[in-house]
């Protein structure tokens, strides 16, 4: 994902929802420290409330997140390592 400088937190927001269909786990990841380390937090206040749900899901329900609660290491290895290594406060 290209990131132009300074996008719109709107076209920021409606990237990240289309990659998050489009790419593997691994490289959706990847681009969100990408842009985590990359935008303001002025740019990045309209995107977390959508990256919170993203990844743990809804408070209702409909939405499981990344379903963090079934993922396994010894099951998926690469997808158990990648989500800790994103959640991993000393990783950014």
């Amino acid at each position: 994902m290209a990131f132009p400088h300074l996008q719109q937190p709107s076209f920021l927001l409606a990237s990240l929802k289309a990659d998050s269909i489009n790419k593997p786990f691994a490289q959706r990841c990847q681009d969100l420290v990408k842009v985590i380390e990359d935008f303001p937090a002025k740019e990045l206040h309209a995107v977390f409330p959508w990256l919170v749900e993203s990844i743990f899901g809804s408070l209702d329900g409909v939405l499981v997140g990344w379903n963090l609660r079934c993922l396994q290491g010894r099951v998926n290895p690469v997808e158990y390592s990648t989500a800790m290594e994103f959640l991993d406060p000393r990783a950014l």
